[in-house]
């Protein structure tokens, strides 16, 4: 079955390269299509007929039919390029022929080099004479050369022909029977050939690479000696204090880290502005932000714990230290419930002498009720008066009482702060203020007083003068007010200097 047969049970149309014009039209050019197709299509070997047919217009994706060229390579009627059997000189001794392209009349006659003849590069080791050796080496008989001219020279001639290769060149040393090492050839070449540059050219840039260190050589073959002697006990030995010289540095490099990382914990955040715009409530403000900000940088990095090499030792100083944590701890704790022992004292005779005074107050308001229900004259007397016999409005009463009640408060309370020392009053961090305090959570130093712009500039340079800082670095309380005493001190001088600056001037103008 053919894919045209294929084609007419589908009810398909095959393609026509023409317009329909026509069943019949339609039809002849189909019919000499296939016959064009059947025509110019090769004959395919090695797959059945049946299978190809179902190919159909579609091309294949690998080319069926191989394309070779090599019977036609033969014959083809192109001339072949001629080649000559030359003959070259690989060394001077040895002539060999080979191949090469082209005819001999373009080669020519003459024997030529061998192409690889330029990878051929010896070392340039000198040769002198007796009296050029004696000439140079006059200068430097230090009695360690006891070497002869023939000698170096058959030394030197041994060199040249084995490009220094000193192994070999000690294998064919044999000059009059004498035992000549290895280190031994080496110091002297070198040495020589050092003397040889220092008499023909003192500035040649090889001088300084012809220094040969012999004792260092032979100590170095020493060590190589040892260490190629060495037993399986003792390479397993070295290894182990390999292994714990390496564990000691991954220690050394854990505790770095964990320092970087408690570094950049206590670190503040880089910034090019000065010191002094952090001093102000606003700076304090802003390095408060920027260190929430750069919270999420300071992380601690995780690292693998390394094995401890004395984990018993390390496992007794940590319950060493747990120990004296505990005893620590307790210390605290019984010194926390002294504190709220006492506490709880001062506050329970504040809550009787204040139930007392509610009490009296009571008691007042209901005898003052009496007397007002007795008599209406009363009603005039509620209204409190000043000192200068003005009338109090409601809310200035308020205040009054108020006013009152707090300083009653104060006084009580210093009244029962005076049993106890200054040393004790700091520790229960117990503090009787005489003022009143704004409600919430503020910060101590914000409550330094502030002074004009004109007398904040000069008061800020005369502490810039003192060295010292426009804001405590430690606002504790003692702190604090020490420090506004030193800003009324310097605010007091200030005035002084300004009234002592105009009674100068007033003195200058009056003098004739």
């Amino acid at each position: 079955m053919s894919s045209s047969d294929i084609l007419d049970v589908l009810n398909i149309k095959p393609k026509s390269s023409s317009p329909d014009t026509g069943v019949q039209g339609g039809s002849q050019v189909s019919v000499s299509a296939q016959g064009k197709s059947s025509v110019n299509k090769p004959q395919v070997t090695g797959i059945q007929r049946e299978l190809y047919n179902l190919l159909g217009d579609n091309s294949p994706a690998v080319p069926i039919k191989q394309n070779n060229k090599f019977k036609d390579l033969l014959n083809s009627t192109a001339k072949p390029s001629p080649w000559s059997y030359v003959e070259f000189e690989a060394n001077k001794h040895v002539h060999i022929r080979h191949w090469v392209k082209g005819s001999k009349e373009l080669v020519g006659n003459s024997v030529e080099p061998s192409s690889f003849a330029k990878f051929d590069e010896h070392l340039s080791i000198p040769s002198f004479t007796e009296a050029e050796y004696a000439e140079f080496m006059k200068g430097h008989n230090d009695g360690n050369l006891e070497w002869a001219y023939d000698e170096i020279k058959y030394l030197f001639d041994l060199c040249r022909r084995y490009d220094l290769k000193w192994f070999v060149i000690a294998d064919r040393f044999s000059f009059n029977n004498n035992d000549r090492k290895v280190d031994d050839l080496k110091e002297m070449f070198y040495t020589v050939f050092q003397r040889y540059l220092l008499h023909r050219d003192p500035e040649n840039p090889l001088i300084p690479q012809m220094n040969f260190p012999k004792e260092k050589e032979l100590e170095r073959k020493k060590y190589l000696e040892r260490l190629l002697k060495r037993t399986a006990a003792e390479i397993a030995e070295e290894e182990a204090l390999i292994i714990e010289s390496r564990k000691f540095e991954m220690a050394a490099k854990k505790t770095l880290q964990e320092r970087e990382a408690v570094l950049q914990l206590l670190d503040h955040p880089h910034s090019d502005k000065p010191i002094s715009q952090f001093l102000t409530s606003q700076g304090m403000s802003q390095l408060y932000a920027n260190l929430l900000n750069d919270k999420n940088r300071k992380r601690k990095p995780d690292s693998t714990t390394p094995e401890n090499p004395w984990m018993k030792q390390q496992q007794q100083f940590a319950q060493q230290r747990q120990q004296i944590q505990h005893q620590q701890q307790a210390k605290l704790s019984q010194e926390q419930l002294q504190q709220q022992q006492l506490q709880q004292q001062l506050q329970q005779q504040l809550q009787q002498q204040m139930q007392q005074e509610n009490q009296q107050r009571h008691n007042a308001q209901q005898k003052q009720s009496k007397e007002s229900s007795s008599t209406p004259s009363t009603k005039q007397s509620v209204e409190l008066k000043t000192e200068g016999g003005q009338r109090l409005n409601k809310k200035q009463k308020i205040e009054l009482q108020n006013a009152l009640r707090r300083k009653q408060d104060s006084e009580y309370a210093e009244h029962l702060l005076e049993r106890f020392t200054l040393e004790e009053r700091k520790n229960l961090g117990v503090i009787a203020h005489g003022e009143k305090l704004a409600p919430g959570v503020f910060l101590r130093s914000s409550k330094i007083p502030t002074y004009k712009p004109a007398i904040q500039n000069k008061l800020v340079s005369t502490l810039q003068e003192l060295g010292l800082p426009i804001r405590p670095a430690m606002p504790s309380l003692p702190v604090v007010q020490e420090h506004e005493k030193l800003l009324k001190r310097i605010v007091t001088l200030l005035e002084l200097k300004k009234q002592m600056d105009k009674l100068t001037a007033e003195k200058q103008t009056i003098k004739p």
